[in-house]
């Protein structure tokens, strides 16, 4: 068994091979015990618990979590362009990454200086937060807003591959994944349209750390241990709420991110996007809006990359025109987690989709 505990180097760099299999595990199944993922990593659960740490408070891995697929019905999601007068984007993108609403902002090369990511409760509220106080900060000059009308995979279905499949049988089978997709129809037994409020609690202490231990929970929802257990299960059993254990993106293979805008006749815009989810470096994929009907963000392993993604999609996806591309130069805030240059985590701005505005 594997009992190594050796601290982190002063920079914290590079991931080792236990970190990428401790992280690929965590990206199966974020809440499992420490006993369970010792087991399947063949290691010592303390070991593991301590390993973990490291990686957090490190900010080079961390769990976060936000409203899953029936919750967002009663949502809207929008990514911004925004454009800032000369030396005002870094105050621009800071202000924002303070914002609850806004789960992820990016720094772009060419056509936009940031990309933001939006939740908020319905369009009026999402009208409110573009117009009332996103485009009234000092220093942007312009935002143009695509909102999602369907996302077909997010950054919680991307892995690391450093686990055996031997281990990812036996993390399935000890630890299943959240039930099927919802199908049309009325949802029976679910939680409402609009959450009440332990379930409201709980959303931003489980985005704030994805691990944080029932009784913590209860207390920040007011509720007993049992309920935060029963209501999490619920929760993640039916989808609303997604878990999601996110790695800094420069110590990975894949240290380069790019947003792409196609065109896809509309007919065919959920086979294309099935295409496009079956190829590992593609993270996000949704309907959009507007004049491009297609977003999706990729992970790559060099800018000269996209070269060869681009030559791909127009063999294996002739349907779909790529419209336009933008390389993320760097992130200041990644679902909730503020980022510093050198791409770790360094603070929390939870998630909260119902904060007063």
């Amino acid at each position: 068994m594997d009992t190594s505990d050796h601290p982190p180097g002063p920079t914290a760099g590079p991931l080792n091979a236990h970190d990428e299999a401790l992280i690929h595990a965590l990206q199966m199944a974020p809440r499992a015990s420490w006993s369970l993922l010792g087991k399947v990593l063949g290691a010592d659960p303390v070991t593991v618990a301590r390993r973990w740490e490291r990686l957090r408070g490190t900010g080079r891995a961390w769990i976060t979590a936000y409203p899953g697929l029936f919750l967002r019905k009663s949502l809207e999601v929008a990514l911004v362009e925004v454009d800032c007068r000369a030396g005002r984007v870094e105050a621009v993108a800071d202000a924002l990454a303070r914002e609850p609403q806004i789960v992820t902002v990016e720094h772009m090369a060419g056509g936009r200086d940031l990309l933001v990511t939006v939740f908020a409760p319905g369009l009026t509220g999402m009208s409110r937060l573009i117009l009332d106080r996103m485009s009234r900060l000092p220093g942007v000059v312009g935002t143009r807003a695509q909102l999602a009308t369907q996302v077909f995979g997010d950054g919680s279905r991307w892995r690391l591959r450093a686990l055996t499949e031997q281990q990812q049988s036996r993390l399935r089978v000890a630890a299943p994944a959240p039930g099927p997709a919802p199908g049309p129809g009325p949802a029976v037994g679910r939680t409402t349209l609009r959450p009440d409020a332990v379930t409201r609690a709980l959303i931003p202490a489980v985005a704030a750390d994805g691990r944080r231990s029932a009784s913590e929970l209860a207390a920040v929802a007011g509720v007993s241990a049992a309920t935060v257990r029963r209501r999490l299960h619920q929760l993640i059993e039916a989808r609303d709420l997604v878990l999601r254990c996110e790695v800094a993106r420069e110590l990975t293979e894949w240290p380069v991110s790019a947003t792409l805008w196609a065109r896809v006749p509309a007919d065919r815009v959920a086979a294309t996007a099935r295409g496009l989810l079956s190829m590992a470096e593609v993270r996000l994929c949704a309907s959009v809006t507007g004049p491009q009907n297609l977003l999706f963000t990729v992970w790559l392993r060099s800018v000269a990359d996209v070269q060869r993604l681009e030559a791909q999609l127009a063999e294996h996806l002739p349907e779909l025109t790529l419209v336009d591309r933008a390389i993320a130069l760097r992130q200041t805030k990644l679902m909730g987690r503020l980022i510093s240059p050198a791409g770790r985590a360094v603070d929390v701005v939870p998630l909260d989709i119902w904060a007063p505005g």
